[in-house]
């Protein structure tokens, strides 16, 4: 029994040891990867490693498996151990390599990352089948191949159906990318429009219930009414109309209970099948599906904190406080969470539903609506990004009112300056002008993209939509938008929301003024810039505030130019370029010296210590079996070159890795 319990602890012993070794291999080799369980396997493949090594070299039979001289078979089977266990960190850290994660998830979560998991699973078929029920399964990545050709019309149709079958966010993808006109065309946006986001009511007591939560109170001591029949229902939330003690009227707008979790699994399938479209269509990497993905993804989680659209109504009720005849609805902020959102109740009905012989002034009001949201855009203020007759009513006291702002905008500076020069570049129609402002917006890589094409794409454009009238009308405007985006542009998105709602304005305005100049509008609230340089009685005033820019350059050019040619006179012109100049530049050739460093050194230690091997000595040491001290000396120099040869080996394939994961 003692001599099974030595044995034991001898092996236990022995693996502590080979797991403490292992660890500090990770070190040497600069592993990354590896927790202290695959440091346990590591050891155990190093540990097999050696004695099979150490097996076939010192054992002459198999029969004398039972019976080896310990001594030689443990001199043997320690170096093939050590090298073994080295070898093994560099393979599991290689298997287990991977991309940073930016957030950790709690180990105590596994049962619900495994249902979750397992529904995303079920999910994912579901929408696989439903793709190819109506024949879009080549045109999204799912199967090889074309498929049948269809016209874009029928295309858009399966798309629609096939939306409408998958419900939950993937009927709101379809709305987004119905205001997308940069990302589809006009028949395919115009399908898409047609989708309607309407889901089954929810029940009193849950709709009851979600209110007293987000509130923390109940609901009888917030409202005196509350009707219970709701004004909409929509996959995402469902509103009512109620009356807050004091008797003011409010719409109460609450977003569905358990939602969250449908849609985190829903928006995990979409970017599945953004990574699957980018890698197997041509459109998808044309459009960068999996960019395009991301940003639904942010969209979609902003309209479902009911903050951010309590913010946005905030916002464009500041930006049309000086239109007393556009009115947006106040948010009660006191009641608001980002599940439940109290707004003032407007009473009114739809532009679209208005009759003919409604008693309202047409023009002041489309004077007022037209220009409070281009007043808004130009000054970088928050506009609706989708007033469509539907979303303005004709309120009861002859006011317009806006509702329905979960798709809103903001220009910045860079954008605004951006949108001045393409409408001064439309109006001179010089397409070189045009081709600067999308390179000063960002959207366009001189890298990648080809000037004079682009160019003469912008010269066509202007030859078909101008034609001598100054500037181009608010839909000749969204086909730009389309034209840079199959010209592989990619405008902001604030900057296409503001072209799309202009042309969905057009049409909101054509319900109360036919033909309404809104590009007339656009260019005359364009401010003391857009006039300065698009009037010619103002060309005295630009000359004076660029001279008073560009002059203090322009006097010290005369002597700089006399210097250089001075200096070329007599040979003292010199040019000086910086070499890796970028710290990304200057941090790969450092990384390629450091590995040609360490790949010499470890092929110089390792001949030497081939060398030290093969010499005749007399000095030995009598108890490790007559090993001599060059022999040691050589040991220790292959195992330093053997060190210095994986963790190069281990840094360029990580390096290979993680290219091929971009």
């Amino acid at each position: 029994m003692g001599q099974f319990f030595a044995g034991i602890m001898g092996i236990l012993s022995s693996l502590l040891i080979l797991f403490l070794f292992a660890w500090v291999a990770r070190a040497l080799l600069d592993a990354r990867q590896l927790t202290w369980r695959r440091l346990l396997l590591a050891a155990l493949a190093g540990l097999s490693v050696g004695g099979l090594a150490a097996a076939l070299l010192v054992l002459d039979e198999l029969g004398d498996i039972a019976r080896p001289d310990a001594a030689a078979f443990n001199l043997v089977a320690i170096p093939f151990t050590i090298i073994g266990t080295m070898g093994a960190v560099v393979v599991l850290e290689l298997l287990f390599s991977r991309a940073p994660q930016k957030r950790k998830r709690p180990r105590f979560a596994l049962f619900r990352l495994v249902r979750r998991g397992g529904g995303i699973a079920r999910r994912a078929m579901e929408i696989s089948r439903i793709a190819a029920r109506h024949g879009l399964s080549p045109l999204i990545g799912l199967r090889r191949g074309s498929g049948t050709a269809h016209a874009p019309e029928e295309l858009a149709r399966r798309a629609r159906l096939a939306l409408e079958e998958a419900g939950g966010i993937f009927i709101k993808l379809g709305q987004l990318l119905a205001t997308r006109p940069d990302l589809v065309p006009p028949a395919v946006q115009e399908e898409l429009a047609r989708l309607h986001s309407s889901a089954a009511p929810l029940e009193r007591e849950e709709v009851e219930a979600t209110i007293a939560a987000e509130l923390g109170r109940p609901l009888s001591e917030v409202f005196s009414e509350f009707d219970w029949d709701p004004l909409g229902s929509a996959s995402i939330a469902q509103a009512h109309a109620a009356r807050r003690r004091d008797g003011r009227p409010v719409v109460v707008k609450v977003r569905r209970p358990g939602l969250m979790e449908v849609v985190e699994r829903d928006l995990a399938i979409t970017r599945w099948l953004a990574r699957m479209v980018t890698r197997r269509t041509e459109w998808g990497r044309t459009f960068d599906a999996e960019a395009l993905a991301q940003e639904f993804s942010d969209t979609l989680m902003g309209e479902l904190d009911f903050r951010t659209e309590a913010r946005n109504l905030t916002e464009v009720a500041e930006a049309s406080a000086s239109h007393s005849l556009v009115h947006v609805p106040r948010v009660h902020d006191d009641l608001t969470t980002d599940g439940l959102l109290v707004m003032e109740r407007l009473d009114g009905i739809p532009l679209s539903q208005l009759p003919a012989d409604a008693p309202i002034d047409p023009r002041s009001l489309a004077d007022a609506l037209c220009r409070s949201q281009v007043e808004a855009m130009i000054h970088g203020e928050r506009f609706h990004g989708d007033p469509h007759p539907g979303n303005v009513l004709v309120l009861d006291d002859g006011r317009l009112g806006l509702i329905d702002l979960g798709i809103s905008g903001r220009l910045d500076s860079f954008e605004r300056a951006a949108v001045f020069q393409m409408l001064v570049a439309l109006h001179l129609e010089q397409p070189t002008l045009l081709y600067e402002s999308m390179v000063s917006i960002g959207a366009v890589d001189p890298a990648m993209h080809d000037p004079d094409r682009i160019e003469r794409a912008f010269a066509q454009f202007m030859a078909a939509n101008l034609s001598g009238s100054g500037l181009p009308s608010a839909e000749a405007l969204v086909d730009l938008v389309r034209l840079t985006a199959e010209l592989g542009l990619r405008l902001p998105r604030s900057t296409v929301t503001m072209f799309r709602a202009l042309a969905t304005l057009t049409g909101t305005l054509e319900h109360l003024v036919p033909n309404y100049p809104v590009v007339e509008v656009v260019a005359d609230l364009g401010g003391l810039e857009l006039r300065r340089r698009m009037t010619p009685g103002s060309a005295k005033e630009y000359l004076q505030q660029e001279w008073a820019e560009l002059g203090p350059i322009l006097t010290r050019l005369p002597r700089h130019l006399d210097r250089i040619a001075t200096m070329a006179e007599h040979g003292r012109l010199v040019g000086r370029v910086r070499l890796f100049s970028e710290a990304e530049d200057r941090h790969f050739f450092q990384r390629m010296v450091n590995q040609a460093l360490l790949t010499l050194l470890s092929i110089g230690a390792g001949v030497v210590s081939v060398m030290l091997l093969q010499v005749e000595e007399d000095l030995t040491f009598a108890e490790f079996a007559g090993v001599g001290l060059y022999e040691v000396l050589g040991w220790v120099g292959l195992f330093i070159a053997v060190t210095l040869l994986l963790r190069v080996l281990l840094a360029v394939l990580r390096t290979e890795s993680e290219m091929r994961r971009r």
